[in-house]
């Protein structure tokens, strides 16, 4: 049987090479990897609108194991991206003034407004910025939308990215469509993200396996160890 994946891949062969890839104009970038995407924080949440605690932990129990592996898959490509002196860029949700009036409107409807230094807009302990690493907030789904996060990558000469973080079928996806749009080469690190049903990063995953886009954090942090 011939899947979609292989009609996908069959029907969009490559026939025009993108730039090669080097040090200088590849960034890794990372994604939400913050409180709020934790299960624990969608836990809260839950059992303050009134759901009964352990049956919300079931519900979760699945996207807490894909969350916490892809935690650490994001790690370990950040290791091999500090290692090899690639540019690292971390996004989180985070609003800039102090009232968070300015939330963008789909996040402020569904209460996402988060002042700076609020707890869930902290980063991972696995994954926190180093010193001199750049951090870009948003209070929108995509990282290039209402950033300055495209000029800074342009600033620094980058023509690929390798995206990895939270959720999948959300932010990842606006953030890596918008990048390929603005002729970034996308690669996206399937088991280093993850959405809150695994059907939907599966989904998402599959499609974008069969344009080239997607590699292992195994196959990823090896390709960016080759640029030192």
């Amino acid at each position: 049987m011939v899947t979609i994946g292989e009609v996908l891949a069959a029907a969009y062969a490559s026939v025009e090479k993108p730039p090669p890839m080097a040090k200088a104009n590849t960034a890794l970038l990372l994604v939400d990897i913050q409180n709020l995407a934790t299960p624990e924080h969608l836990a809260k949440r839950a059992v303050l609108a009134g759901l009964d605690a352990e049956a919300v932990d079931r519900a979760l129990a699945d996207y807490a194991d894909r969350f916490y592996a892809a935690v650490d898959n994001c790690a370990r490509l950040l290791g091999a991206a500090r290692e090899a002196e690639v540019a690292c860029v971390h996004v989180k949700i985070e609003a800039l003034s102090g009232n968070a009036r300015d939330t963008g409107p789909a996040h402020r409807r569904m209460g996402w407004c988060y002042p700076p230094g609020s707890p869930e807009t902290q980063f991972l302990d696995q994954v926190a910025p180093a010193e001199g690493e750049i951090v870009i907030t948003k209070t929108v789904s995509g990282a290039f939308t209402a950033t300055n996060l495209d000029s800074v990558l342009r600033h620094m000469g980058v023509q690929w990215l390798v995206i990895a973080g939270f959720e999948t079928d959300e932010c990842i996806e606006a953030t890596g469509r918008t990048a390929l749009d603005l002729g970034y080469v996308a690669l996206f690190a399937e088991d280093a993200c993850t959405a809150y049903e695994a059907r939907s990063h599966e989904n998402f995953m599959s499609k974008y396996a069969g344009w080239g886009l997607t590699r292992s954090t195994a196959d990823l942090a090896a390709l960016l160890s080759d640029l030192r």
